[in-house]
């Protein structure tokens, strides 16, 4: 059977929609790491309770990924958001260190059944010639919610008693959502969603021959780097704003995103069109610079600007990543293959802040931003082996 050719389906649309929706419930916790230290919670053990949430999507996407299917994608959609939906509200009651540990690992659970299913949902829709272009379109969706969320529960700030209100009020978003998956599940009883769908899953031979390939590895490597320097500043940048006088974190966040968005928007064709591998190295060296840049920083004026510079290395990445795993993956690993990066993303989020955290705590935020610029560069070198190694041609397993 062909595959998709037309990009623009409701259900590629939908699956836009609803990963910004859903990730409105992930970006407002963007202050958790300070809001941990109100609830007194021990510097050492914050890290933890905000990385558990990605630990435990990490291990769901490993273990669980090999059982999703487009027939069971809907219903499990459906069952991340009411785990989203429940766990925002019960911040509101959850104060201890092992009762938020356990309310971010039912939250993270809940992370994976929606991505997960989104993904799944996905690869069945997107033509194989346009993968940069779809993955760039889709990012868009997750990105607004990153450059809108922090500046408007900065804004509310004043009217919240604390920010576990906003956490609550952020699963007013998943209801929409839930809405959109009744909508792509009513229309796959009426039609399939690609001539490719089916409910045949991978067998576990083929699993294992996949993952271990070198491409496949390098991709997830390389993945887990992108999300690690992006997630560890996304929870640590506040605490940086503070200790030298900014008020408002949205400031160098709405920076970033609206690069990143604009990026993405207007160089979307690009993704296809250049080889992928070499958009993955400028990223990796744009980011690198970044940090270098916020340990010499010459004042808070130029915050807005950093922002910017790491917005356009960032906003090249996501797009370059996922389209070289479309790109190596088989049709029938496709959907795999995609959760295995959205693991490698909840690795990044849980290392990152874990990792950053304890560094800014031995050396503050000189040895964090020296780790991390390193850490970009390590992963450039990663990606030029990539371009010297490997074709992009798929494997068949």
């Amino acid at each position: 059977m062909s595959e998709p050719r037309k990009l623009f389906t409701f259900e590629f649309v939908g699956c836009c929609i609803i990963a910004f929706l859903a990730m409105c419930n992930v970006s407002v916790f963007y202050n958790l790491f300070n809001y941990l230290q109100t609830l007194g919670i021990p510097a050492e053990l914050r890290g933890l309770v905000v990385g558990i949430y990605s630990l435990t999507a990490m291990v769901l996407y490993v273990v669980a990924s090999p059982f999703l299917d487009v027939a069971s994608a809907p219903r499990t959609m459906l069952l991340g958001m009411v785990l989203m939906g429940a766990s925002g509200v019960a911040y509101l009651f959850v104060h201890s260190f092992w009762g938020l540990m356990a309310l971010r690992m039912l939250n993270g659970a809940g992370q994976f059944c929606t991505s997960g299913g989104v993904m799944i949902l996905l690869v069945s829709v997107i033509p194989a010639e346009k993968s940069g272009q779809a993955f760039g379109i889709y990012s868009v969706g997750m990105l607004l919610s990153y450059a809108a969320v922090p500046t408007l529960m900065d804004a509310l700030a004043p009217f919240m008693p604390s920010p576990a209100d906003g956490y609550a009020v952020a699963t007013v978003s998943l209801l929409p959502a839930a809405w959109i998956v009744s909508r792509i599940r009513r229309r796959r009883k009426e039609r399939p969603l690609s001539p490719a769908a089916n409910k045949q899953r991978p067998a576990w031979g083929d699993i294992g021959a996949n993952v271990i390939r070198l491409p496949v590895v390098l991709l997830l490597l390389l993945n887990i780097s992108y999300v690690a320097n992006w997630g560890s500043l996304f929870f640590l940048f506040k605490g940086f704003a503070h200790q030298h006088g900014l008020a408002n974190v949205g400031v160098f966040f709405t920076a970033q995103m609206f690069s990143m968005i604009l990026v993405r928007l207007l160089a979307v064709r690009l993704f296809d069109a250049i080889k992928k591998a070499w958009l993955v190295v400028i990223c990796f060296l744009t980011v690198a610079l970044g940090y270098l840049a916020l340990d010499h920083l010459p004042g808070m004026w130029a915050v807005p600007l950093v922002g910017v510079l790491f917005g356009l290395g960032m906003g090249i990445g996501y797009p370059a990543i996922n389209g070289l795993m479309f790109e190596v993956s088989v049709p029938r690993l496709r959907g795999l293959n995609a959760n295995l990066m959205l693991s490698a993303v909840q690795a990044g989020y849980f290392l990152g802040p874990v990792l950053g955290g304890a560094l800014v705590a031995l050396g503050d935020y000189h040895v964090y931003f020296l780790a991390s610029s390193g850490l970009a560069c390590v992963s450039a070198a990663l990606s030029v082996v990539w371009v010297k190694s490997t074709s992009c041609r798929p494997v068949q397993v």
